[in-house]
């Protein structure tokens, strides 16, 4: 049982292997930020949805139903400031899951997929 206490020495391959090592953290970052950058536009979009729910809640307030309750009782009123309200959460919600379900996972799939190939050549 005779271990060798002296320190490994640093040679190339350890210096390759480090470099390799950094290139590919380095292409799993770019390749998650590039992932969320295409996910930006549906983010607004559920954004909107979420403004245009605020607005449907909001619609019940007697703030918003007073401009309606000039020309119309405060029942239908209020009734049609929800249903415009709800209708444009409805369709901005609708309209967010379309472009969020086209796109692919924001993990570094690609990335992993070339570092699979490397070393199933080079093994």
């Amino acid at each position: 049982m005779t271990e060798s206490r002296e320190p490994a020495e640093v040679d190339e391959p350890l210096e390759q292997n480090l470099l390799l090592a950094r290139r590919v953290v380095e292409a799993a970052q770019q390749e998650m930020l590039e992932k969320a950058r295409q996910r930006v536009p549906a983010l607004r979009l559920g954004a909107v949805a979420g403004a245009f729910g605020v607005l449907a809640t909001a619609a019940t307030y007697r703030m918003n139903v007073l401009l309606l309750e000039k020309k119309l009782p405060p029942d239908l009123a209020s009734f049609v400031a929800a249903a415009v309200y709800g209708g444009g959460a409805g369709a901005a919600a609708v309209a967010a899951s379309r472009r969020w379900k086209g796109l692919p996972a924001p993990l570094p799939t690609e990335t992993a997929r070339q570092v699979v190939e490397i070393l199933t050549d080079s093994g």
